[in-house]
């Protein structure tokens, strides 16, 4: 497929990206362990866009979607509406896929993963923010996974071609194409989504400049990873301190 093609790209051997791109990210924040009724939970705002992901599991699944060789990944995506829409269950199978990539599935067979993903507010770049709050959400959970994982958003602007990064919803729709990748730690894409028309190399400089863009939120995940660490340990401390 498109997406299997071209994860097979070395990146390193593109040439340079043009410099029409409006690399600015909006302010990103986070907060984890909001549902106290999951295993881990995390809200990521990007500007006005904000999600929030809920994680169970491994959980007993039931008997016609059992797999005996790995854990299956049930998603559910509530819109911002409350009404369930075509695009939700798009983002639904985008939110499946980068599970099955990145839980390790194998270790927890004839069980599943439940993520609840509740869009909260969309001004741009949604499953870009949704993709980010999964990684953190499922790191909360504690949940057994090949590393971390980050996602970019990009538009291009119909009436001047320039790309703009954390597109806003004014932008997405002023766009004639849209791409959201997904990397992991290694800056390797596991997952991507794109609509509108553009050419191979179009994308190919988009990809390219995603895996840099992707960059900041490494320091951004690492700093919440830190968090998360030191309020494990302040917790384990306070269980043994207590007689």
């Amino acid at each position: 497929t498109f997406h299997h093609y071209f994860k097979q790209i070395n990146l390193s051997m593109l040439g340079p990206v043009m410099s029409t791109d409006k690399i600015k990210l909006r302010p990103l924040s986070s907060e984890r362990s909001l549902l106290t009724k999951c295993d881990g939970s995390a809200r990521v705002r990007q500007g006005k866009s904000s999600a929030l992901v809920g994680i169970w599991g491994p959980v007993d699944v039931r008997a016609n979607r059992e797999d005996p060789e790995k854990a299956v990944i049930e998603t559910t995506v509530k819109g911002a509406t409350g009404h369930g829409t075509p695009v939700d269950k798009v983002i639904e199978q985008a939110v499946t896929r980068v599970c099955e990539q990145v839980i390790l599935t194998a270790a927890h067979p004839r069980t599943s993963f439940q993520v609840i993903v509740q869009i909260e507010n969309d001004d741009g770049s949604i499953l870009a923010v949704i993709m980010n709050a999964l990684c953190l959400a499922l790191m909360d959970a504690g949940v057994p996974m090949k590393g971390m994982f980050g996602a970019v958003s990009c538009v291009r602007k119909a009436e001047d071609q320039e790309r703009h990064w954390d597109a806003t919803g004014e932008e997405e729709q002023k766009a004639d194409c849209q791409f959201v990748f997904v990397y992991n730690s290694e800056k390797e894409m596991i997952y991507s989504d794109y609509s509108g028309e553009f050419d191979i190399d179009q994308y190919m400089l988009v990809l390219q400049k995603g895996r840099q863009v992707a960059v900041d939120l490494w320091a951004f995940f690492r700093e919440a990873f830190e968090k998360l660490l030191v309020k494990d340990v302040k917790y384990q401390m306070l269980l043994k301190s207590k007689p």
